[in-house]
């Protein structure tokens, strides 16, 4: 179970793509903390996000999973484009596509 796997180690990596042009992405890297209070908010708060109707009916079955857990990333370094507002030409001139964290 991934939950498990990430209790023993926090540290994560994702990855985030569309595969419709523009092509757009996100890619993070850092540390997890379990959410232990509020989890059934939080779970609403990121399915709602997505559509509302979708959201509510993913919401009703997440809910009464017996392990569902929620992880809030703390992200050490992000890399993201998106080729519809230019980054292409950006990434051509060599430009870096990493976000500041500091």
């Amino acid at each position: 179970m991934k939950g498990n796997d990430i209790r023993h180690n926090p540290h994560v990596a994702l990855s985030i793509a569309t595969d419709e042009r523009p092509y757009r992405a996100v890619c993070a890297t850092g540390e997890t903390q379990l959410v232990e209070k509020d989890r059934d908010k939080w779970l609403e708060r990121i399915s709602v996000r997505y559509g509302e109707r979708e959201g509510r009916e993913w919401l009703s079955e997440a809910v009464r999973q017996e392990g569902r857990v929620v992880f809030k990333l703390q992200p050490s370094y992000i890399l993201s484009w998106d080729y519809g507002r230019g980054d292409a030409e950006r990434q051509e001139r060599g430009e870096s596509m990493a976000t500041s964290l500091s």
